[in-house]
């Protein structure tokens, strides 16, 4: 009896004191983990924090100063205005026809005409300008969380980081925001591509999501699309069921009959009813081996002030470290079990790969579309750090980025604003020269030395244009083609300058070869400490401002 009633008494104690000794580590761990709990929510909440902040720090770029060091900004928001105000019996009817329809820069026109009616053209630009800078960093949070789960802001830090690039400051806006929903719809591209390896349920809703999406990448800028498409194929053939995968091309056949479509309607032969064909030579330039290694710097390039040019040699060192430790997980174990996350990753470096082969064979220009390879260099940076695997890099790597990458992004944007003010000093005195162009008047644009000191790009090229921006008048240098939706008539002045004429690259002047019974003015920029530039007698001086000389042809003179 005795014995019955102690047996099931010692199980008793043994399982309380089991759980006694169960309880205790947990209630430590438990009093352990609370305040390191909110210690990692707080730093979390702090990190969030920082990127809205730095984010604001990077928009006030666009919007803080009155002059814009951002080459091509200036003649987006003369065009923007033009097409805004064109109608049949305008003034610029005279000398171009607008001929809108879809294409490669639709999306950032229509924006555009968008913004120009709340904010004026140039609200308009610094509004389009801005658009990347925080696209950018949603699409590689978005890609970030879609692809790895990863709920961090430091890839947003990164996007800040590679918003302020040499493209930026050549004002390559359009280009910009689409390799922003280039990533997008890649980041869509990889998951179809997942779904079609696993058969997954959803599999057809993700491919008419695709379907739709797609051509919002052509729209967006048509070499975006371009390269969406080689990373699409490299992807599907890299990894998983490479059948599977090359199917799922068809979501992209109504991209690719659009973009067919639109280069019919843009064949060399083509132009609109009233328009002169002007079909610029698409020669290829290509630069040194030297000259390419030069570009790698340019994707954080924007100052002579040093500070963004380490910063893009860290980028990149950092880039490549993360590569290898990455691509060397990726590489072991099963080659038949990946995981979605294993599957990504192994597509996004292939990508990145490809893109750079493609940079290091590509020319530096094709006739008037210039910076045709250093476009790439983001992206492939882009591409790689999205396949960086946390859980292989060591301790110190790990710090680095949460520690670096936000400083590197508070830097750049901190640096470019200000460059912005110090920049004013330069451009100073624009707005008094342009200002004594009158309405419906013909100028003619030569900008001598159109660098700054203190950014590392030609920001005065387009300055003229901005006279466009508030009253109609015919500049000497006007995008022709569908970007633009702007073709020359016979009456344009712009079809008899001569072909050395270059805005970008206007070594000097050969008066003779210009027709200067043409223009009504002429806007030369030199260095605001120069002479006055040599000119024929037909011209005299209208006005002169730190850099900028305006001449007016005498009236009656019609010398070549």
């Amino acid at each position: 009896m005795r014995t019955h009633l102690t047996e099931p008494l010692r199980e008793v104690v043994e399982v309380e004191v089991r759980r006694a000794s169960s309880v205790a580590p947990a209630r430590a761990r438990a009093t352990e983990s609370g305040p390191t709990s909110a210690v990692r929510r707080s730093s979390a909440r702090a990190a969030w924090v920082g990127l809205g902040a730095v984010g604001a720090l990077a928009v006030m770029v666009f919007w803080a100063f009155d002059a814009l060091p951002f080459q091509d900004l200036p003649a987006h928001a003369g065009l923007i205005a033009m097409r805004h105000r064109f109608t049949e019996a305008s003034f610029e009817s005279r000398f171009f026809v607008l001929a809108p329809h879809i294409g490669p820069y639709s999306l950032f026109r229509f924006l555009g005409e968008v913004f120009v009616r709340f904010v004026g053209p140039l609200g308009a630009v610094r509004a389009l300008a801005t658009l990347p800078v925080i696209a950018t960093p949603l699409a590689m949070l978005y890609a970030r969380r879609r692809l790895h789960g990863d709920r961090s802001p430091l890839y947003g830090y990164l996007g800040i980081t590679l918003s302020f690039g040499f493209m930026t400051l050549m004002g390559f806006a359009s280009y910009l925001l689409g390799v922003a929903v280039m990533l997008v719809g890649l980041v869509m591209w990889l998951e179809l591509l997942v779904a079609a390896d696993d058969a997954a349920p959803d599999l057809r809703r993700r491919e008419l999501g695709m379907a739709l999406f797609a051509p919002l990448i052509f729209v967006a800028h048509g070499h975006a699309f371009a390269l969406f498409l080689l990373c699409a194929g490299v992807s599907a053939a890299c990894v998983g069921l490479r059948a599977a995968r090359l199917l799922r091309f068809r979501a992209l056949v109504p991209a690719l009959l659009l973009a067919g479509w639109v280069a019919w309607v843009e064949r060399g032969s083509t132009t609109p009813s009233g328009s002169v064909p002007v079909v610029p030579p698409l020669v290829p330039i290509f630069q040194s081996p030297a000259a390419k290694f030069e570009l790698l710097v340019t994707p954080t390039l924007m100052t002579r002030s040093g500070i963004d040019f380490f910063a893009g040699v860290a980028l990149w060192l950092f880039a490549i470290t993360c590569t290898v430790y990455t691509v060397r997980s990726l590489l072991t174990g099963s080659r038949r079990n990946l995981t979605p996350e294993q599957r990504h990753g192994r597509a996004l470096y292939a990508s990145a790969a490809a893109l750079f082969v493609l940079f290091l064979v590509l020319p530096h220009a094709i006739g008037w579309f210039g910076f045709v390879d250093g476009r790439l260099l983001p992206l492939v940076l882009m591409l790689a750090l999205l396949g960086v695997r946390r859980d292989a890099l060591p301790r110190p790597l790990v710090l680095a980025a949460d520690i670096g990458v936000p400083a590197s992004a508070a830097a750049l944007a901190t640096v470019a604003l200000v460059a912005s003010f110090f920049f004013q000093r330069e451009a100073h005195g624009y707005r008094e020269v342009l200002g004594r162009i009158p309405a419906q008047a013909t100028l003619l644009n030569l900008p001598l030395d159109p660098n700054s000191d203190i950014f590392t790009g030609h920001p005065f090229v387009h300055y003229d244009k901005l006279t466009l921006a508030e009253r109609p008048v015919v500049v000497s240098d006007v995008w022709f083609h569908q970007g633009s939706a702007l073709y020359p008539t016979n009456a344009n002045p712009a079809l008899r300058l001569p072909s050395s004429y270059s805005e970008s690259d206007l070594k000097f002047i050969d008066w003779p070869a210009y027709h200067l019974e043409d223009w009504e003015f002429v806007l030369i920029r030199t260095r605001p400490t120069a002479s006055q530039p040599y000119t024929p007698n037909d011209l005299t001086l209208e006005e002169h401002v730190g850099g900028w000389w305006l001449f007016k042809r005498v009236a009656g003179s019609a010398s070549r």
